[in-house]
C-alpha cells in the first residue's frame, strides 16, 4: 500500500525574502566597515519585518561579488570591474555568515544573460572565453541563450557558487 500525502504532518514553510540587489550603486565607493554596516542595518530592519530569506545578487555582468576563479570582481562592489575589495573581504561568505547569525537564509542570485558593457572587462573576458557565443546589442553583451556554450559556462558558474559557499 503506497503512502498518502498527508498535509497536515508537512506544514507549507513561508518564505518571506527581501532581495538585496548590487546594480543601484548602494556599494559602490564605500568604505568596507561602511558598507558592512549598512548591510547590518539592512539585515536587522528586515529581520525585524519577518524576513527570513534574503536574494542577494552576486553576477550582475559576467562579474562577481564573491571570491570567484572564473569571473572578475563587481564594478558595483569597487567601482572597477575586476579590482578586489580592499581591504579585502568575501561579500558573498560575509552575508551568508550575517544571515545566518539572524536565522535568514541566503539565496545567491546570478544574472545570466546581459553582461554588461561591450568595452567591460566581464564582457570582454567572456567574448575572449566563448568568442562568438557573446551578442552585441545597443553597446551591451548578452550572453547567447540558444547556445549550449551559454548553458555549460552558466552550470560552471552555478556550480562554482555551490561548492564554495554553503
Amino acid at each position: 500500500m503506497a503512502a498518502q500525502f498527508q498535509p497536515e504532518r508537512y506544514p507549507k514553510r513561508e518564505f518571506r525574502a527581501a532581495w538585496i540587489q548590487a546594480v543601484n550603486g548602494q556599494f559602490r565607493g564605500i568604505p568596507t566597515e561602511k558598507l558592512k554596516q549598512t548591510l547590518i542595518s539592512q539585515l536587522n530592519s528586515l529581520q525585524e519585518a519577518g524576513i527570513n530569506a534574503i536574494i542577494f545578487q552576486v553576477r550582475p555582468e559576467a562579474d562577481a561579488l564573491y571570491a570567484s576563479q572564473l569571473e572578475p570582481w563587481s564594478r558595483f562592489l569597487t567601482g572597477r570591474q575586476g579590482t578586489p575589495p580592499s581591504p579585502y573581504w568575501d561579500p558573498l561568505q560575509w552575508m551568508i555568515d550575517e544571515c545566518h547569525r539572524r536565522g535568514m537564509e541566503l539565496h545567491a542570485w546570478i544574472v545570466t544573460m546581459p553582461v554588461g558593457k561591450w568595452d567591460g572587462l566581464g564582457c570582454k573576458q567572456l567574448r575572449k572565453k566563448m568568442q562568438r557565443n557573446i551578442i552585441k546589442i545597443k553597446g551591451y553583451g548578452y550572453m547567447n541563450p540558444e547556445t549550449q556554450q551559454t548553458a555549460d559556462y552558466l552550470a560552471r558558474i552555478c556550480a562554482e557558487v555551490t561548492r564554495r559557499y554553503d
